[in-house]
């Protein structure tokens, strides 16, 4: 462990940089975009795919329009990088010595640099690897929970045993980004989209973007992205999100013999999940829903019975069921006065998401279950939600009391209905 958490200064000593002095803009740049990749997994040959992808993306982009990359990938002969592609090319590469991407004092790192090399008006970060949700362990790094999915040891024969908790992540962006709140964080990654995790990054973001589910093994489609994350406009999310769902409701159609569940051929209602968060509102939504779980005491409360039954989920471990769609739940069990009022704090903080009635997942406990949904479009907000209950109790941690380190609890307070 000591040999990836030593001090910064030496994790990440300067190897060798190729600077091109032609992409550097003469002013401030309008956005940089730092996308960071934990490849050191086996997730990697879809890196190089995605690095292709965005080199593409990348030749629609103006000077002053900086899309930089950290890469750390399983089975390359190259050191972690940080390196800009401007014009479909890999330009002032700068090699590092050893460092494991789930560790948050790397992500520190890598956006220190961005942010140093290429000062922006607004900045935007992108996830990408593994992720389980809000899940959480106790030990930051060596751990099986949240973000990352680091081997440590170059190989790509598993998704990792390093991973980083979530309030750790936030708190080295937040050090990171200092005064500048990023314009938002999209997690290409699976599981990203609870309600959780946005307001844990509610302070440094100004929207969080991902899919409260598992998400395809080749993730974004980043020719298509990559010009949609520096729109200047608040719009942006609207053109992400729907290039990642449209793109995958025709790949499903076009490769059936690879992208289906139960049965090839059954893709109906067939996508990613998809939604995006507007941070500002989401001390109104927090307060929002401590009111309506209050109107349903009885039932969420250790001694209650809050109704799940054929509720869509999300998110699923160690054979429980867990990150149930928020809106449809509340729905299924407060009244319809009570939860129209929730809703209409719900609508000011998700503007935007995209319902799909399945997706892909590596767990057939959960690809059998999404036939029995009840859950529609109309009953689904595409952001996930823990919900206590008695069968957490056996899980390690306990996730009925981990949840609790979160800041979202600091409002619900679940620990008010004995859990």
């Amino acid at each position: 462990m000591k040999k990836f958490l030593i001090a910064i200064s030496l994790l990440f000593t300067l190897c060798s940089c190729h600077h091109n002095d032609d992409p550097e803009p003469d002013t401030l740049a309008s956005r940089t975009v730092l996308v960071y990749m934990a490849a050191e997994n086996n997730l990697a040959s879809f890196a190089e795919e995605d690095l292709e992808e965005m080199k593409a993306g990348s030749k629609s982009l103006r000077k002053d329009q900086n899309l930089v990359i950290y890469v750390d990938r399983a089975g390359s002969n190259k050191t972690p990088y940080l390196a800009r592609i401007y014009n479909g090319e890999l330009v002032d590469t700068l090699y590092m010595s050893k460092g494991i991407a789930a560790d948050p004092k790397v992500l520190l790192y890598a956006l220190k640099q961005t942010k140093t090399v290429y000062p922006a008006q607004s900045y935007g970060l992108v996830l990408w690897g593994h992720a389980s949700g809000w899940l959480i362990s106790e030990n930051t790094v060596m751990s099986s929970r949240a973000y990352g999915g680091s081997t440590g040891d170059g190989s790509s024969t598993s998704p990792g045993r390093y991973w980083m908790n979530i309030p750790e992540m936030a708190d080295a962006i937040s050090s990171a980004m200092g005064n500048d709140k990023l314009k938002f964080i999209f997690g290409d990654c699976c599981n990203f989209g609870a309600i959780e995790i946005a307001y844990e990054l509610r302070n440094i973001t100004e929207y969080v973007i991902g899919s409260p589910a598992e998400i395809p093994d080749m993730g974004a489609t980043y020719d298509l992205l990559v010009p949609d994350m520096f729109i200047e406009n608040d719009n942006f999310h609207r053109q992400m999100i729907d290039h990642y769902y449209n793109y995958y409701i025709e790949v499903y159609q076009t490769q059936q013999s690879r992208y289906y569940n139960r049965i090839p051929g059954d893709l109906n209602g067939f996508s990613v999940p998809l939604s995006a968060v507007k941070t500002s509102e989401l001390e109104n939504l927090a307060s929002s829903t401590s009111r309506i779980l209050g109107t349903i005491a009885d039932k969420v409360s250790s001694t209650g019975n809050l109704n799940l039954e054929n509720q869509t989920y999300y998110g699923i471990y160690s054979g429980y069921n867990h990150s149930y769609d928020m809106n449809a739940v509340l729905k299924a069990n407060a009244s319809t006065s009570d939860f129209n009022t929730w809703f209409a704090a719900y609508q000011k903080a998700v503007p935007y998401c995209r319902y799909s009635a399945k997706w892909m997942s590596i767990s057939s406990q959960l690809i059998n279950n999404m036939d029995a949904f009840i859950s529609t479009e109309d009953d689904c907000g595409c952001i996930s939600m823990f919900f206590p209950g008695l069968r957490y109790t056996h899980t390690s941690p306990n996730w009925n009391k981990s949840i609790q380190k979160f800041q979202w609890n600091d409002v619900i307070q679940w620990e008010q209905y004995g859990w």
